[in-house]
């Protein structure tokens, strides 16, 4: 028969040698940390003339690993199927992803390892600027499988934007330089070394402002299956170590230095501007005045009628006027990257205040509840084409 002092030091035993277990197993959890990776993306990910592994990614999950006391090894993959692949179990982790919300509901990130930049690339005189209206009916690359090839289709393709994916950089570089395609929206560290900084680059750059949006995402990250939450967290502490320990900015400085026209973009074949300078969106042929003109993330739109496709009047009055006016601020907001949510402010013109009701039930009714912006309204004695009614609005960007 055992004795109370025996079983209680067995129990302890016992207890202590299933701590000590969970103390291995835990040590030897991350032991190995396996990364989906498309080694064909300098200078985030490549290989080099010996067949290695180099690149930012790169040397930031050896470092991750390092800090975790884990291998790393690296598995190659085609990045259009590495969510799936992933999900599979292929691998553990994807290196590098943003972190967008359509992506959210499948996977879960780590924190940002860095920030990134979407930027429009076109021949310096093509007047393109990186909106629906600008680019409609224009090709427009992008790679397959990424956050900027879901924010074309969805931001761009419904308004005319001939969007083409490829599945390698090369591919796309190659058919914008022979002119198979208009412009491609890329990361701006990704096309600098692809193409920008080349010799064959020298007639391409920037235009228009970095692009941003809830379907891009804000920085660059690792993606992780919803059921390793204790996988990101450990990766989460590792990147903060590295940030105080002082490994994270060395390796960052060495690949991160901003593209030498980051501060600048090509507009209407001037050569650069300064990115916050205004952006002139040409009207029709012999109009004396723009009707969008951009500034940042502000839009700056001219008075707009109530004028049908036929260049005339519609009939019918200030209901009609004022209906033909407020769907054509809309296709305009939206072909400009904005939309009746985002305007700021308008002012309306009126050939008789006595319109003023009329004017007012059409104008709210295409506003949502407790989003209507602010305004003036005033009368003059005549309009142009004899109309009732003019508006202009100012509206900021979508994010």
């Amino acid at each position: 028969m055992m004795s109370g002092k025996t079983l209680t030091t067995l129990l302890l035993s016992m207890g202590l040698g299933g701590l000590c277990s969970l103390a291995v197993a835990e040590e030897q959890k991350w032991a190995e940390i396996r990364f989906g990776v498309e080694a064909l993306v300098p200078p985030f990910e490549s290989r080099n003339a010996q067949g290695e592994l180099v690149g930012l990614n790169i040397e930031l999950g050896n470092a991750l690993c390092a800090e975790l006391a884990a291998r790393c090894v690296w598995v190659d993959q085609d990045y259009a199927t590495n969510i799936a692949a992933l999900e599979a179990g292929r691998f553990d982790a994807i290196m590098p992803m943003s972190a967008t919300a359509l992506r959210q509901q499948r996977i879960d990130f780590t924190e940002n390892l860095y920030p990134l930049s979407n930027r429009l690339v076109t021949l310096k005189d093509s007047n393109l600027l990186p909106d629906a209206q600008s680019l409609k009916g224009k090709r427009v690359g992008v790679l397959a499988g990424t956050s900027r090839e879901a924010y074309a289709q969805t931001r761009w393709a419904p308004a005319g934007v001939v969007v083409q994916s490829f599945k390698l950089n090369t591919e796309l570089v190659d058919s914008l330089l022979a002119g198979a395609i208009d412009a491609t929206l890329q990361d701006a560290i990704e096309i600098s070394a692809a193409l920008l900084d080349t010799p064959q680059g020298r007639a391409f750059g920037f235009s228009g402002p970095v692009i941003t949006d809830d379907l891009l995402g804000s920085g660059v990250a690792i993606g992780v299956r919803k059921t390793d939450p204790d996988l990101r967290e450990a990766l989460n502490k590792a990147l903060a170590r590295l940030k105080q320990n002082g490994q994270y900015d060395p390796i960052i400085k060495r690949y991160l230095s901003e593209p030498s026209d980051s501060s600048t973009v090509a507009v209407s074949g001037l050569g650069p501007v300064a990115a916050n300078s205004p952006q002139y969106r040409p009207g029709e042929k012999g109009q004396p005045f723009s009707p969008v003109v951009r500034v940042g993330e502000t839009l700056y739109l001219s008075g707009i009628l109530g004028i049908a496709a036929n260049d005339k009047l519609v009939a019918g009055g200030i209901r009609a006027e004022m209906t033909q006016i407020m769907n054509t601020l809309g296709e305009v907001l939206e072909g400009n990257g904005s939309s009746l949510d985002h305007v700021a402010k308008c002012t309306v013109i009126l050939a008789d205040i006595n319109d003023f009701s009329a004017m007012n039930e059409v104008y709210v009714s295409y506003f949502s509840a407790g989003r209507l912006p602010a305004r003036t309204t005033f009368s003059a004695r005549k309009l142009v084409l004899n109309a009732r009614v003019e508006v202009e609005c100012l509206a900021v960007i979508k994010r």
